[in-house]
């Protein structure tokens, strides 16, 4: 959710932004004057300023240069106003304004594709500044610029090598290589080669004074993401950085789109049944339990056609949450289907799993939904190696029909 501050001396235009802004879920501080303004900024915590030209104590020209010389510089600005001109125009954005709107241009759709924007850039900024970098170069000097550039860009965990072997002798792994393509002892291709090999999910930047096609499709067909020239300057790095991790969200974005159930964020039914057979096979090896769960909410076609299948996926999500708060974090928990759910019990004897199963179908009769109680039954199983995963789910799912049949809301198997 963000936080945008409106700046306007007309109380009713600041009623309509308020209006505008809440019913796109966000939040908005109101104020007349840029000296409150400038109060409101300086305690932190807005994300976007929306300003008039004309304000009670000056007008936005003064009130921008004010905020360009405060700690609240990076906070983006956008002025609305009623009269246009093009050198107004070319006098605010020469101050910075992301964006000059006419009010009677206005719209909710329009704001609502600002957020989107701020929301989506706020995201890409905390995953790049969550990233662990490692930086290869044998020169100090191009280290030591780099290094500062990501510094002063917010990334908070940066480690530098200058040999390619000192890199690869590195416990942990890195989400973002930027190296060089000359480089001692070893070639980039090769770098880049093994790295792609070592860490498959992670960004691979190259960079090198060379500028041929062949140097550049070589280290692309190594596995590098991008290559960027040298000499390069702070704002070409980053924009070739801000590329990349943005391709790399999207990739994971579709990744968990792959596997998850798009209304309770459990994983579907497809890849529910791989990890089944992947936690069945490592039973067998190591000769460990697996033990499955089969999950059903009792009496859920009355809840659909009682209060409407909105209600019914409200008591859906409710039911998966409450899966994964009691559940831990190693259990497997997936939407089977409908309103029925599996979960899995890695290295756990069928005689553990009711207790575990008796305390979620407790956790789930406890769940406050207005107007509505809400049950599951539930039918639990231990695999055995003599069987496939078919046959440990019909087991399953014939106990939970045993609890159906006892009266529901109870644990069967």
């Amino acid at each position: 959710m963000l936080k945008i501050l409106h700046v306007d001396r007309s109380g009713l235009f600041r009623k309509v932004m308020r209006e505008m802004v809440m019913r796109t879920g966000h939040t908005v501080v109101s104020v007349a004057k840029s000296a409150d303004a400038l109060d409101v900024l300086a305690s932190g915590g807005i994300d976007l300023v929306v300003t008039a030209l004309e304000l009670d104590d000056g007008n936005a020209e003064n009130f921008i240069n004010a905020l360009s010389n405060s700690e609240a510089r990076e906070v983006p600005v956008i002025v609305v106003t009623a009269t246009d001109s093009l050198q107004q125009r070319e006098c605010l954005f020469s101050l910075g304004v992301v964006d000059y709107m006419l009010k009677s241009e206005l719209s909710e759709d329009r704001f609502r594709r600002y957020f989107d924007a701020l929301v989506a850039g706020d995201e890409l900024s905390r995953c790049m500044r969550a990233l662990r970098v490692a930086v290869l170069d044998d020169s100090q000097v191009i280290l030591s610029i780099v290094s500062r550039i990501l510094s002063l860009n917010g990334f908070e965990s940066c480690s530098l090598f200058a040999d390619p072997l000192d890199l690869f002798k590195a416990e942990e792994g890195f989400d973002l290589y930027i190296t060089d393509i000359v480089l001692p002892k070893m070639s980039g291709e090769q770098v880049v080669s093994r790295l792609r090999r070592e860490h498959p999910d992670s960004i691979i930047l190259s960079m090198s004074k060379f500028t041929g096609e062949k140097p550049l499709s070589n280290i692309l067909l190594a596995g590098a993401d991008d290559y960027i020239h040298k000499p390069f300057d702070a704002a070409g790095l980053m924009s070739r950085i801000k590329v990349n991790v943005r391709s790399y969200l999207l990739k994971k974005r579709l990744e968990k789109m792959a596997v998850t159930d798009g209304l309770t964020g459990l994983f579907n039914h497809r890849f529910s049944y791989e990890r089944m057979e992947q936690e069945c096979a490592k039973s067998c090896r190591y000769e460990r339990p697996f033990s499955l769960a089969m999950v059903d909410i009792d009496d859920f076609k009355r809840v659909n056609d009682t209060f409407g299948h909105r209600k019914g996926d409200e008591v859906l999500v409710a039911v998966a949450r409450t899966l994964k708060e009691t559940l831990r974090t190693v259990d497997l928990v997936g939407r089977y289907g409908g309103e029925e759910f599996v979960i899995g019990f890695p290295e756990t004897p069928l005689i553990a799993v009711r207790p575990a199963a008796e305390k979620l179908r407790r956790a789930i009769a406890a769940l406050s939904l207005p107007g509505l109680s809400v049950t599951v039954s539930i039918g639990i199983a231990e695999y055995s190696c003599d069987e496939t995963i078919e046959s440990l789910v019909s087991r399953a799912d014939s106990n939970l029909y045993a609890a159906k049949r006892n009266g529901k809301n109870r644990v069967e198997g």
